[in-house]
C-alpha cells in the first residue's frame, strides 16, 4: 500500500473542508489527535507487556521464584527389568499354550 504524501494529505483536508465546513474542522483535528494519541498508547502499553512476557520466559532468572526448568532424565528409584520377559501372545493365550486361539490350529 503507498503511503500518503503531502499532495494527497492536501487534497484530503481541502475535501474534509468542502464537507464540514470551517467551523467543524478544529473540532474533527482534536478528535483525530486524541485518537491518535490514545492508539499509540496502547501500542506502547502492548509493546511493553509483551516485552515483559517474553523476557519471563527468556531467562531462567526472570521467572517467578528464580527457579530452574526442571530436566527430564531417568528416575533414581527405577531400575531397569531383570531376567529375560516373555511378551504376551498375541492371540490372548499365554505363550506355550497348547489351545488354539480363534480360527487357527495347534
Amino acid at each position: 500500500m503507498p503511503s500518503l504524501g503531502p499532495a494527497e494529505i492536501f487534497v484530503i483536508l481541502v475535501v474534509a473542508l468542502l464537507v464540514f465546513g470551517p467551523e467543524k474542522m478544529p473540532e474533527i483535528a482534536r478528535q483525530v489527535g486524541r485518537a491518535a494519541r490514545e492508539f499509540r498508547r496502547v501500542q506502547q502499553h502492548l509493546r511493553t507487556e509483551l516485552r515483559d512476557v517474553v523476557a519471563e520466559f527468556d531467562t531462567p532468572s526472570a521467572r517467578p521464584g528464580g527457579d530452574e526448568v526442571p530436566t527430564l532424565g531417568p528416575r533414581e528409584d527405577s531400575t531397569p527389568p531383570s531376567g529375560p520377559t516373555t511378551p504376551p501372545a498375541i492371540d490372548g493365550g499365554t505363550p506355550g499354550d497348547a489351545t488354539p486361539g480363534p480360527g487357527g490350529t495347534a
